[in-house]
């Protein structure tokens, strides 16, 4: 049975309405009960119902897109597709639509059955988890209705929207071979993302497949940073001079790896072939024009919010995992290798 404000009053020693004043920021209370009352609740698991507030949110469904590590800046608006297309599956449904932004050290603070049973939030979709977040574990146990874009989860309550991110990549790489790439670094995100294990599972699968040994050295991490991958790409190719080819597993860090070569003095795609990931905007208009792996982030957005719709309503026999398209767009920062 769910903790009361009764419960968290008496733990914490204090009066009901104290923990009122606290939850409704009350100036009045000081810092050291602010925070033993909060601590409390914490431990409780318990958050107030802000929907008791209004009559109105008796019958009121609400979806949230919650982005964690929020990153929206002129070269990616990727985040802002994925919230248009929520957005765009709410204006056609009895929904109203809400955005939160959260962050790794947030998500120590509050629960996230604490956050939705503050925000009054029927169901979440949420995109850019970590597998060390503390929402992520919680999400693999919890009951309230939400869709993870990019990340499977077992559990009947949560559903998940994405590419086949491990087979474009393979896809990616498949084409570099193609052109008589044998010597192929990575630079991949976070160790601890999933799309990035995946995108780099594409990459080990489609070496071995055909009958290339791989190194461990070609093997490299930017964390989704361009000025990461900017350095990283000069450390590879100064250290790894067999190199021909650079798979990024992110737009921005082969832009990123893109300055890096050329302030080197090499040439793509003469000296050094290059692949991106997910499509910007921008990667049409650098030069080279990059070659990429697109994936429609609206349509993304679009069927998470559907499929948590579906999930909200209890239509049962739907798949709770759905995979959107992608496509390998061939532009001209890839060239045959003739150095073999």
């Amino acid at each position: 049975m769910p903790a009361t404000i009764r419960d968290v009053a008496k733990t914490a020693g204090v009066s009901i309405s104290t923990v009122s004043k606290v939850f409704n920021e009350y100036t009045d209370i000081n810092q050291k009960t602010k925070k033993r009352v909060l601590a409390v609740a914490k431990q409780l698991d318990y958050a107030p119902n802000m929907a008791a507030r209004t009559l109105s949110s008796k019958t009121q469904k609400t979806i949230a897109l919650i982005l964690s590590e929020l990153n929206i800046n002129r070269k990616s608006t990727m985040p802002l597709e994925v919230l248009s297309g929520v957005y765009k599956y709410t204006e056609q449904s009895d929904f109203e639509f809400v955005f939160y932004g959260t962050s790794t050290e947030k998500q120590k603070e509050k629960t996230f059955r604490q956050f939705c049973n503050e925000h009054n939030i029927t169901g979440a979709v949420v995109q850019g988890l970590k597998m060390t977040d503390s929402y992520y574990q919680e999400i693999k146990e919890t009951n309230i209705p939400t869709v993870l874009i990019d990340i499977d989860m077992r559990n009947p309550y949560v559903g998940t929207v994405s590419i086949d991110g491990e087979q474009a990549a393979f896809e990616a790489i498949e084409y570099l071979i193609s052109q008589s790439h044998h010597n192929i670094g990575i630079i991949n995100g976070s160790r601890d993302a999933l799309v990035s294990i995946l995108r780099e599972n594409g990459y080990r699968r489609a070496l071995v497949a055909n009958g290339i040994q791989l190194n461990e050295a070609y093997v490299q991490y930017a964390n989704f940073e361009e000025d990461i991958a900017f350095l990283i790409a000069q450390n590879l190719l100064k250290n790894n001079k067999k190199i021909t080819a650079l798979f990024c597993t992110s737009d921005i860090m082969a832009i990123g790896a893109m300055r890096g070569i050329k302030e080197m003095g090499l040439n793509i795609p003469n000296d050094i072939s290059i692949i991106g990931f997910d499509d910007i905007i921008l990667s049409k208009y650098v030069t080279p024009a990059l070659t990429t792996i697109a994936q429609d982030a609206e349509a993304l957005g679009f069927e998470s919010a559907k499929l948590l719709s579906d999930i909200i309503t209890g239509n049962t026999g739907l798949p709770q995992l759905r995979i959107i398209p992608h496509e390998l767009k061939y532009r001209d920062s890839v060239k045959k290798n003739e150095r073999n």
